[in-house]
């Protein structure tokens, strides 16, 4: 596996196990609608990446990434959804089976010159979002609280700093597969 592809997994593996493990934690100060809105927006944006991600790598068999892709998507859903209830299970489980069939058919269809920046700007988008999720979320969350709580944000033009640096450096690096 190529370090670019590499590093843009293991980032948003990052992300999304760093946003499920705050939403468990503060479950109590998450209402069912916020914890739905969360569930739906890692769902979606694992499966999109993931699933592009195993398009391009099983280019010509759009079954197995499609499958792959959309069980992604379905246990991030399932595992972002659990701490705020079954209506949140079932947004996320249903957004990650869109998003992991909508990414296997993208990573299908890019023309395989494209690679690379197709599955840069994926990931590019899908980092971001991601941020912006962890960010509502824990607003959200601090409204509701009465105790203080971690903040990820309390340096946030620092976050977007790095991700910009980690993005500019992958920019450089093709992704061969």
């Amino acid at each position: 596996m190529p370090l670019p592809l590499l590093v843009i997994i293991i980032l948003c593996l990052l992300q999304l196990t760093v946003i499920i493990l705050f939403i468990t934690h503060y479950r109590n100060w998450l209402t069912v609608m916020n914890g739905m809105i969360v569930s739906m927006s890692v769902g979606m944006t694992s499966g999109i990446l993931f699933g592009t991600i195993l398009g391009v790598y099983f280019h010509g068999d759009l079954l197995s990434s499609t499958i792959y892709g959309i069980l992604i998507g379905l246990v991030f859903g399932f595992i972002a959804g659990t701490p705020s209830g079954i209506l949140a299970v079932i947004d996320g489980m249903l957004s990650g089976l869109m998003g992991g069939m909508m990414g296997a058919m993208f990573g299908e269809m890019v023309a395989m010159s494209n690679i690379d920046v197709s599955i840069k700007l994926i990931s590019l988008f899908v980092t971001m979002l991601l941020i912006l999720t962890h960010y509502t979320a824990e607003t959200l969350i601090q409204k509701q609280a009465t105790k203080t709580l971690f903040s990820f944000f309390k340096y946030p033009y620092t976050i977007l700093l790095i991700v910009t640096f980690i993005y500019l450096g992958l920019f450089y690096v093709p992704i061969n597969l």
